[in-house]
């Protein structure tokens, strides 16, 4: 539930939140950043044994594929939404004002989160807590 509650709610509020700022591609920030900390935990481990370090890896595939893809499918709709930020921004200094709904993209980035991001979180929680133990004992 732990797991959950963190990369299922706290990841994809804080790239909400950072969506809302409008300098383009800073949502990805968090994704990035807990994905480097992985590999430089990666590194270290197959640094001090290879053979552990190789069985903490191929253990933890399965369960990151599933939690980078979701991440990616929240970027794409964040992407429109910090996009819509943006041009309600420009359209208060332009004169010929284009029309892009907030409200359209925050719907649309609920509805991907709900349809798309928490079923495969929820798929990534499991994957980490039984099958990433499970791989680990048999290698």
């Amino acid at each position: 539930m732990v797991i959950y509650v963190h990369n299922g709610i706290t990841v994809p509020m804080q790239m909400v939140i950072l969506t809302l700022i409008p300098i383009q591609y800073m949502y990805l920030l968090n994704m990035i950043l807990t994905n480097l900390i992985l590999g430089v935990v990666f590194g270290i481990a197959v640094q001090v044994d290879l053979e552990v370090g190789f069985q903490l890896i191929i253990s933890s595939i399965p369960h990151s594929v599933f939690e980078i893809f979701a991440y990616c499918i929240l970027a794409t709709v964040l992407f429109e939404m910090n996009q819509a930020i943006r041009v309600n921004i420009i359209n208060i200094f332009k004169k010929d004002k284009a029309k892009v709904s907030l409200v359209k993209s925050f719907l649309k980035t609920m509805k991907a989160y709900i349809v798309f991001v928490m079923p495969l979180i929820i798929v990534a929680a499991f994957l980490e807590t039984y099958l990433a133990d499970t791989l680990l004992y048999l290698l």
